[in-house]
């Protein structure tokens, strides 16, 4: 039987990515050259809808940080001072967002705050925002996808919600406001034909993508679910999976996470007879049934480049009345709960 595990938080310091860009509020490093080093942080958008950014200087990393984290305390407007949107929002965020959500979605709140929000209504009073103020600000944002216009106006209802639970004003403006973007394209998966023609390849095959695409469409699995898969939780005997953790990009750095999408994530999953052959036969090299060649947990990113090139393996090695579409590795959950749903003869 399977043993429950408490998935141990790693970082793990990725020095190519260091320059990358990072999300607001966090920051790279560089060294200078009298050797100090110079700690550059994104403090979101202007009202002129350019980023604001500010450095830090110090003889170690930690300085620098420390230096950050006193002007953060300087500048933040006391609860008590707040006067508009903007610096109520940051507020908002800091005691009803963070360490209330994963720190994903926490970034992805500050995120639609600093640049979709803030740039827009940030500069008016809390009491002085009125429907048609929200209405204008949602109107400049109909050509994102639906479900992000409905995040946007989530976190703005959320934050007048909360400013009259703090008599920052008495009416919630977004109240009435509707979300509208453009429709999001229909969901796709692979057909049937595609599915044996995936398969006869991976079969042959045998490398560690194409196993791992045998176990995303048998098991609709997420990628990072797949990604954060150890041997102990495949239980050959009851033939079942456990799913508990996933592997994700943190601030650019790849991170063991026993936080799943949402409580519903951690469950059980039978082991169809096409996943059980995969892996027991499939080599252990170390915890993770699909582990880079230097047996660690995989890169979202990396995995998805991997992926991507067997799509393409996979049409070179058939002719043309065999191709199949180059989809995503999400897509093969897509057809998971595609063939659950659907009879064959409905999509082949």
């Amino acid at each position: 039987m399977i043993k429950n595990m408490k998935a141990e938080k790693i970082y793990i310091a990725d020095e190519k990515h260091k320059k990358s860009r990072k999300s607001n509020g966090s920051g790279s490093f560089r060294k200078r050259a009298d050797g100090t080093i110079e700690y550059r942080v994104s403090y979101g958008y202007g009202m002129d809808g350019e980023i604001i950014r500010k450095s830090f200087y110090g003889k170690t990393q930690s300085e620098c940080r420390d230096k950050q984290k006193e002007y953060d305390k300087q500048n933040v407007v006391p609860i008590d001072k707040v006067y508009t949107v903007s610096e109520w929002a940051s507020h908002w965020l800091e005691l009803y967002k963070k360490d209330k959500c994963s720190k994903n979605m926490y970034e992805q709140y500050a995120h639609i705050v600093n640049k979709y929000i803030i740039p827009c209504i940030g500069h008016l009073k809390l009491s002085a925002v009125k429907p048609a103020h929200i209405v204008e600000m949602m109107n400049k944002y109909q050509d994102k996808s639906e479900s992000f216009v409905k995040k946007i106006l989530i976190s703005v209802k959320g934050i007048f919600e909360t400013a009259i639970d703090n008599d920052f004003c008495v009416k919630n403006p977004a109240r009435n406001v509707k979300a509208e973007g453009k429709r999001q394209k229909e969901k796709e998966f692979f057909n049937e034909k595609e599915i044996e023609i995936i398969k006869k390849f991976c079969f042959a095959e045998r490398s560690n993508i194409s196993d791992a695409l045998i176990v995303l469409l048998y098991t609709g699995l997420r990628r990072e679910e797949l990604l954060g898969l150890t041997w102990n939780c495949c239980d050959f005997e009851n033939e079942i999976i456990y799913i508990e953790r996933s592997v994700i990009l943190e601030l650019n750095v790849k991170k063991i996470k026993d936080e799943l999408k949402n409580e519903y994530s951690k469950r059980f999953i039978p082991m169809l007879p096409e996943v059980k052959e995969i892996l027991q036969t499939k080599d252990r090299t170390c915890e993770y049934v699909f582990p880079t060649q230097y047996k660690t947990y995989q890169r979202p990113d990396g995995f998805n480049i991997r992926f991507k090139a067997l799509m393409g393996r996979i049409n070179r090695n058939n002719d043309s009345s065999n191709q199949i579409r180059e989809l995503s590795p999400h897509c093969c959950r897509h057809t998971f709960a595609a063939r659950r749903i659907y009879p064959k003869t409905v999509w082949i």
